[in-house]
């Protein structure tokens, strides 16, 4: 592992997981005939942040960010919010198909 493969490795961990918020929030779609519409909000959550993940990663760089370790806070930070708020919404998903 060569400082010159760093930028390629994080740019696969990133793919990685918006695939991941993806693949999750589509496993909440068997939840469609039950829950009805509902059951489609996981999976748009996901996808709006899977894409603000993708696009921040093409951008380059951000000019309201000083280092490359405030990018990469403010990533883990967008990352951990979408991962909240699927939970979120996959748990009133749930709620409403159990009633």
């Amino acid at each position: 592992m060569t400082a010159e493969t760093q930028p390629e490795r994080t740019t696969l961990a990133w793919s990685r997981t918006s695939l991941a918020l993806l693949v999750v929030s589509a496993l909440f779609l068997r939840w469609l005939p039950s829950a009805g519409w509902i059951a489609v909000l996981p999976v748009l959550v996901s996808g709006l942040f899977a894409l603000a993940i993708t696009t921040t990663r093409r951008a380059g760089p951000v000019p309201l960010v000083d280092t490359a370790a405030d990018l990469a806070v403010s990533r883990i930070l967008l990352t951990s919010l979408a991962t909240g708020i699927l939970a979120l919404t996959a748990a009133i998903a749930v709620i409403i198909a159990a009633t």
